[in-house]
């Protein structure tokens, strides 16, 4: 396996993590705060909230936007031998919105499952949800990706490995900032 595998999974992210940076911005500074409003509209379902205020409209806007320009960087600043699929033949900025829209997806049936258990957003919901809330957005930014091109296995595993730690760095950076109370 080439080592040049992590950096092109990296490369593949890096809308992700650009539009996670540019989210950080938008909560610390209340940015967009008409738009900070529940997914779920405050529904609950069985007596609890569907997804809980964490996951708001203004979160998802910005992820899914953000991701779009940040591909859209990527058309300016190429770097062929990390690109997986040809960039140039991609609406790169399309594809970068469904890569947020990947990542938004993917959290939700992990908040919808912690919700059922009585964990309220935010709230440490033990090992298996840690676990969970590190690799969630990864699989749900993969299988989107599967509209665009099929990741092979071992990009599957190096994305689930790399993704976990910049995961766990940037809600490192949410506790440094305030947002949030723990890493996991």
């Amino acid at each position: 396996m080439s080592m040049v595998e992590p950096l092109r999974v990296l490369w593949l992210a890096f809308p992700v993590m650009f539009a996670a940076g540019v989210h950080i911005i938008v909560i610390k500074r209340d940015c967009l705060s008409q738009l900070k409003r529940p997914l779920d509209g405050g529904r609950s379902w069985r007596g609890e909230r569907i997804f809980g205020d964490n996951k708001t409209v203004r979160g998802a806007l910005v992820m899914v936007t953000a991701s779009g320009v940040g591909m859209g960087l990527q058309g300016v600043f190429r770097l062929r031998e990390l690109e997986y699929f040809d960039y140039g033949q991609t609406n790169l900025v399309v594809a970068g919105m469904l890569l947020g829209f990947g990542f938004v997806l993917g959290e939700l049936p992990n908040s919808f499952a912690k919700r059922r258990f009585g964990f309220s957003p935010g709230q440490h919901a033990g090992p298996l949800f840690a676990v969970l809330d590190q690799v969630d957005s990864i699989i749900g930014v993969l299988l989107v990706m599967h509209l665009i091109w099929v990741p092979a296995l071992r990009v599957w595993i190096w994305a689930l490995a790399l993704g976990s730690g910049v995961h766990i760095a940037f809600n490192s950076v949410f506790v440094m900032v305030g947002l949030k109370r723990s890493v996991f």
